[in-house]
């Protein structure tokens, strides 16, 4: 029985290609394991340089550490080197964001001639790449990739680059897909995309393809990855205030809290833009999780801009901040600019917006002790159970449970699992 071995690099979506990767290979008979493939596919990252040299190390180390596999360099990394991939990498077969859903076929055709394949295409025309799955084989939520792409080019972010513009997953067969997970048994859907709030399909949006999906009886929570404050529309703000089944969670990247450095980035809101589409989503529902994404160390910030976005952090009350130090992507504006802020400013930055988001965390967790919350159950470990509540507490609780079933709990301090934090 032949063996294959996948490792992702980066987001949601690439974790959602290679699942349906995996569960090709599976089909076709293949065994996973974790070590010693007979076939080794690695679906990289090029969101930072730091993800840059991660992809190329993770792909050479795997050739040198299994060199009679087959080797599949896959994603954003490949994608964005294509010019100089062959000097950088020693896979067998490399692609880039295109033909994901085809790496069988190239592993085939491999094993058939034994000629190296590199293949990319031009990612800026390319249509929606179409894959199912039907069964999440390692999460009792499962994500499905509803859109791809993304057209707002921030000047510090190489993806629209890697991934093209935005285009979506035709809707009737996004009704299709998550009806067939939650026949598998998938309690909890998590929409996601490069862009998910981008999401059109013959000019149907996410609130349309929100509202569609609540209507499939077995299907307990619908979740987003990520959506920006701009795509919070009229019919969005409507599910956020009466849709049962969306869950009390949204992440919605802030990258600054400074107008200056916002409008450096290209980003497409302002601060006062912000504030007041965060009021009305707490207007409709008072304890909704706010999570959020900060980029410190910007070019051009100031003591003072870090000190505001620390301040409007603080004041937002996000339950958790995602803190990235700023490092230059090469092939962005971003990189061209010349007033850098130094490495060891930034580190300290990020240490104080992480201590904040630490007590930010525990500020919001701790209002729901004593209090009635809903837990789907994930998993069993060393006596312990482990699950979400709806707006994404992590818990970690004694007793009698069975996985994948969703059950409310009186909250209690010691069931709150700061660990995974």
């Amino acid at each position: 029985m032949k063996t294959f071995y996948i490792k992702t690099l980066g987001c949601k979506v690439n974790s959602y290609e290679s699942e349906f990767i995996r569960n090709s290979l599976l089909n076709e008979g293949y065994k996973e394991v974790s070590e010693n493939a007979d076939v080794c596919i690695i679906n990289s990252c090029t969101v930072t340089n730091t993800a840059d040299n991660k992809s190329k190390q993770a792909i050479n180390n795997i050739k040198k550490n299994n060199p009679n596999a087959i080797v599949v360099a896959c994603g954003c990394f490949c994608q964005f080197r294509k010019d100089n991939i062959e000097e950088l990498i020693k896979a067998d077969i490399i692609i880039g964001n295109k033909n994901k859903s085809k790496i069988l076929e190239y592993i085939k055709q491999f094993e058939k001639d034994h000629k190296r394949i590199i293949e990319f295409s031009d990612m800026s025309n390319e249509p929606f790449e179409d894959m199912e799955i039907k069964r999440f084989g390692s999460h009792h939520r499962a994500f499905v990739k509803v859109e791809d792409g993304c057209n707002n080019f921030c000047s510090y972010c190489i993806i629209p680059y890697v991934r093209g513009r935005v285009r979506s997953k035709d809707f009737n067969k996004c009704i299709i897909e998550v009806n067939d997970l939650v026949i598998s048994g998938h309690k909890e859907i998590v929409l996601s995309g490069i862009h998910t709030g981008q999401y059109n399909s013959d000019r149907k949006r996410l609130s349309d393809l929100i509202n569609e999906l609540s209507k499939i009886e077995l299907l307990k929570r619908i979740r987003l990855s990520s959506v920006e404050i701009v795509e919070l529309d009229e019919g969005m703000m409507s599910i956020i205030k009466n849709n049962n089944k969306f869950v009390s969670h949204l992440h919605i990247p802030l990258q600054s809290g400074c107008n200056k450095i916002l409008k450096s980035m290209n980003r497409r809101y302002d601060l006062e833009y912000f504030t007041n589409k965060v009021n009305e989503i707490r207007s409709y529902r008072k304890n909704i999780s706010l999570t959020t994404d900060v980029i410190v160390g910007f070019p051009g910030e100031t003591e003072a801009d870090f000190q505001d976005t620390y301040n409007y952090c603080k004041n937002i009350k996000f339950a958790k901040i995602h803190v990235f130090p700023y490092s230059d992507r090469n092939g962005t504006v971003a990189s061209r600019m010349t007033n850098k802020v130094p490495r060891n400013i930034i580190k300290e930055r990020t240490r104080k917006l992480i201590e904040l988001s630490n007590e930010l965390e525990k500020e919001y967790f701790e209002k729901f002790i004593n209090t009635e919350v809903e837990v789907l159950i994930e998993e069993y470990i060393d006596g312990y159970y482990y699950g979400f509540t709806d707006n994404y507490i992590p818990l970690k609780l004694k007793g009698d449970y069975n996985i994948n079933e969703i059950y409310n709990v009186k909250l209690n301090k010691e069931d709150i699992n700061f660990d995974l934090n």
